[in-house]
């Protein structure tokens, strides 16, 4: 049987099973599927290759000989790795991949769906989704300079189960130059906008959410621009610390106790990037420090020279500000904006009266 998407994902008793290459899985993929693919990397590009040069019909019969020895497996895959749910099948376009699986486990007797016009289907969904979008929640945004422990303050609510939507978690990204130093390969801009959309209806009936602010691009994604519109008209807070408590929180951030020659590369990179900003002489000094591992000393030149200036408006003398919190503490911070958070949702109205307060 065939399903629409937004009939699914109102379903709780089915799970999605991608049979798409491991290739187009980690491309982008509806969240919470499974990659079972019927055909791995090289033979589904063996396979592209000859529907264009000897057409459908011998891509398809080619497609049957290397299937046809894995459907016992697959059947197998499917049936156990599913706990009890209806596997959800989806391919490229809802064609051949997932409607061949399909009746092949319908003749074994697997009760099992076919997602309508596949990932392409899912895709057309999200975008029209965030196109139209009209975000009901206000939003408190937490602003302060880097290291100030804005991201930290974010994870302490969520595990407290408050309304966070942490926009760099999503992304795969801290939103710098050194955004995706030590990081896994960043999101693509399709994952993205699947998790966001997944997040903003999780949180759909909280009249607030608490967000860091961001730009209109966090490393290659873009944000909606229902969301920086809100983030901009947003209760905005401030959050300030100490320069040694900043430099402490951004090495332990990005540096591991044993740091590997892959991620000292990964700094230098960032660092080399940055020679038309601060110079060729202030680079080649950061560049010596980090063969010397003065990261402290590295953190506290970064602040200075480059985060600070470019983020010269997340300071206490700015008047754009709600409210100003004292983050050397993380967990009093958090608390703060906790009790912001309780008494926006008591009044339905902003966080404070006037600005500043």
């Amino acid at each position: 049987m065939e399903i629409d998407i937004e009939k699914a994902l109102e379903r709780s008793d089915l799970q999605f099973i991608d049979v798409r290459s491991p290739h187009e899985y980690r491309e982008a993929s509806i969240p919470g599927s499974l990659n079972i693919p019927l055909f791995d990397d090289a033979e589904q590009s063996r396979l592209g290759l000859l529907y264009r040069e000897e057409g459908e019909i011998a891509a398809r019969r080619a497609g049957l000989q290397i299937a046809a020895p894995k459907l016992p497996n697959l059947v197998e895959q499917i049936s156990s790795i599913c706990e009890g749910k209806i596997p959800l099948l989806y391919c490229k376009r809802g064609g051949l991949r997932s409607f061949s699986l399909y009746q092949i486990l319908n003749l074994c007797g697997v009760p099992v769906f076919r997602l309508r016009k596949g990932y392409r289907g899912f895709r057309q969904y999200v975008v029209k989704r965030l196109d139209d979008y009209q975000l009901q929640s206000r939003l408190i945004v937490l602003h302060g300079l880097t290291g100030v422990g804005k991201t930290a303050v974010l994870k302490v609510l969520e595990k407290e189960g408050l309304p966070v939507l942490d926009l760099e978690d999503l992304a795969g990204h801290r939103g710098s130059v050194f955004g995706a130093v030590g990081l896994p390969e960043q999101r693509t801009q399709k994952e993205f906008d699947a998790l966001l959309l997944q997040e903003l209806d999780h949180h759909r009936e909280n009249p607030w959410i608490v967000v860091e602010g961001e730009g209109k691009r966090i490393g290659r994604v873009s944000l909606p621009p229902f969301l920086v519109e809100a983030m901009d008209e947003g209760f905005k807070v401030l959050m300030t610390a100490s320069l040694e408590i900043r430099v402490r929180r951004i090495v332990d951030s990005y540096i591991p106790a044993e740091p590997s020659l892959e991620l000292l590369n990964q700094l230098k990179e960032a660092v080399n990037a940055l020679r038309r900003r601060l110079g060729n002489k202030k680079v080649d000094l950061l560049l010596t420090e980090l063969e010397r591992k003065n990261f402290d000393r590295v953190a506290a030149s970064m602040c200075a020279d480059y985060y600070d200036r470019l983020y010269s408006d997340s300071r206490p003398e700015c008047s754009r500000f709600d409210r100003q919190v004292d983050a050397e503490d993380i967990n009093a911070a958090a608390g703060q904006i906790q009790s912001l958070l309780k008494k926006a949702e008591k009044t339905t109205t902003r966080p404070g009266a006037g600005r500043n307060n």
